[in-house]
């Protein structure tokens, strides 16, 4: 997890972005992804070092790997 290779932990990067560790544990969870706004995205992908693209695609890789997005190549 990319997180974990920056050894910052979810309370780290909850603080970055200025979110309570309950909602980005949600998020990295699948819970509440579909919810977060797109500028909620970009924070995240900031503080996970990546830029939108690369977290878009990582995000698509993930979900298709779970089944939930079918067509992602």
């Amino acid at each position: 997890m990319r997180r974990k290779a920056l050894h910052k932990t979810l309370e780290d990067i909850a603080y970055d972005i200025g979110v309570s560790y309950n909602y980005l544990l949600n998020i990295e969870n699948g819970h509440q992804g579909d919810k977060a706004s797109f500028i909620l995205m970009v924070k995240i992908a900031k503080a996970y070092q990546m830029d939108i693209g690369e977290f878009y695609h990582q995000e698509c890789l993930y979900q298709k790997e779970k089944g939930v997005l079918k067509d992602y190549d």
